[in-house]
């Protein structure tokens, strides 16, 4: 998908904002057909002295993993911003594959890394639903929207056999 290898970061702060807004997502929307995804953001802050070098081979042997593993569908490598704070992320076509591919080796080894090279990190496990071209994100163990159902109306014995709105007013 050129697309999604065309994405860029929207300026220097794309790692603090929230990823609908990091990137300009609407040929990535024109690009994929209707259905949905399954997303994991990796936010960090490195640690001052961490060693990129070290970082890059490690997250370079965890990507081709996971490209070879059943479900990938993209892996963006965020620069490392000025402050230090980065976002990268990985699209996959389900939250079990996903999930499947975590436990690989060269993804463990990489984890291993965590307390060592970060300051700080977080993961955002996002639901990525495209519609006619439009594509949203949520989190993906977001509650569903509580469903509205329209309220009967009551029955007229209860009113005293008085229709609504002819109720006598009360003094």
């Amino acid at each position: 998908m050129d697309a999604l290898h065309a994405l860029a970061p929207v300026s220097e702060r794309y790692a603090t904002l929230p990823v609908a807004d990091a990137f300009d997502w609407r040929d990535v929307g024109r690009e994929l057909a209707d259905g949905e995804w399954y997303l994991v953001v990796f936010r960090s802050i490195r640690k001052h002295g961490a060693d990129e070098a070290r970082l890059a081979d490690y997250d370079e042997r965890a990507h081709l993993e996971a490209a070879s593993a059943p479900g990938f569908v993209h892996y963006f490598k965020g620069p490392a911003a000025s402050d230090g704070t980065c976002l990268s992320f990985c699209l996959w076509t389900s939250r079990a594959e996903a999930r499947a591919a975590a436990g690989r080796p060269d993804h463990v080894e990489a984890v291993s890394l965590l307390n060592e090279m970060y300051e700080a990190y977080t993961l955002e496990f996002l639901h990525v639903t495209v519609r006619d071209a439009v594509i949203s994100f949520a989190p993906y163990d977001a509650p569903p929207p509580p469903v509205v159902e329209p309220l009967e109306p009551l029955p007229t014995d209860l009113l005293g056999g008085l229709p609504m709105g002819a109720l006598p007013a009360i003094a």
